[in-house]
């Protein structure tokens, strides 16, 4: 086994393209509507490889695209941003993973498609393809947009490798990919309900923390929306509250919280003072719209953490 890169960061998971259509006026079905049309990029692993690159990380993202224009686009982006995005399959003949949501002209949503069938190849095979770009790095970063054999296989990878795992439930239903052992996890991210699913009952967001780490989790962090989070490890659990922040667009806050996190653990912080890190900046991606800001810099992080000013 090579020696881990001493701060690489692998992301694993979904990556797709997301297209956006809001009407100029109230949607009437059955019709042509004229719109506004938007092309972004979304997938939890995409946004929070982004994040990372812009933050000057070093960062590769191990997803599938298909040879489509959305797929072209998706790589150049990442690319443009710093990303290593050598290890992205690029599959013939498929369509990249695609989400298109139709607003109406008062910006709530009509219907939204989702077009992911490329993703069900995220499974062992997947991880497995990948077992080199593993041992290159330091954290490895993965989510539940992959199969659950994909999860289990990883985690069972952890126990024995150099690098450190951190995972991402995803939601309430992909929660349910992750194995019931969580030994070789050193850092699991959920929400409370997703919280509640995995440990299988409603409890204080204290108590969940706890059990997951019970359950083999090296440190559990469960997010409070503008509460903040509750993490516990082997120190206990302890709350970090939440701060003010002007709210514009809520997509794509818990993938922020996680980019942080990684970018300041990998920096050589504490596991807390990381945390705060990554709260910053859900702090400063709620505060516009997308899902990964455009204008992130290291500068701008440490502004909002307070830290220093910009010019």
């Amino acid at each position: 086994m090579t020696e881990p890169r001493p701060s690489r960061i692998l992301c694993l998971g979904g990556a797709a393209v997301d297209r956006t259509y809001r009407t100029r006026s109230p949607a009437r079905l059955g019709t042509s509507n004229p719109a506004v049309a938007t092309l972004s990029f979304g997938g939890v692993a995409r946004n929070v490889a982004e994040s990372l690159a812009r933050l000057g990380s070093d960062v590769a993202l191990v997803s599938r695209v298909g040879d489509d224009p959305g797929g072209a686009a998706l790589l150049e982006t990442l690319h443009a941003a710093g990303a290593d995005v050598s290890g992205l399959e690029r599959i013939a003949g498929a369509a990249s993973a695609e989400y298109v949501a139709v607003l109406d002209a008062d910006g709530s949503l009509v219907v939204g498609l989702a077009a992911m069938d490329l993703l069900g190849g995220l499974d062992a095979a997947f991880v497995a393809r990948a077992a080199e770009r593993l041992a290159d790095a330091a954290l490895v970063f993965a989510e539940a947009n992959c199969a659950a054999d994909a999860v289990a296989d990883l985690v069972r990878r952890a126990r024995a490798a150099p690098w450190r795992l951190a995972l991402d439930a995803v939601s309430v239903a992909k929660s349910a990919r992750l194995p019931g052992d969580l030994t070789g996890v050193a850092y699991l991210f959920c929400a409370r309900d997703e919280a509640e699913a995995l440990v299988g009952a409603p409890e204080e967001p204290e108590a969940l923390a706890r059990a997951l780490v019970t359950r083999g989790a090296g440190a559990a962090i469960v997010t409070l929306g503008p509460d903040g989070l509750v993490v516990a490890d082997a120190d206990g659990a302890r709350r970090l509250p939440g701060a003010p922040a002007p709210v514009v667009d809520v997509t794509g806050a818990g993938d922020a919280l996680i980019a942080g996190t990684l970018h300041a653990l990998c920096s050589g912080e504490p596991l807390d003072s990381a945390l705060s890190a990554g709260q910053a900046l859900a702090r400063l991606a709620i505060s516009v719209q997308g899902a990964v800001r455009a204008d992130l810099t290291p500068a701008l992080l440490a502004a909002a953490r307070g830290r220093t000013r910009i010019a």
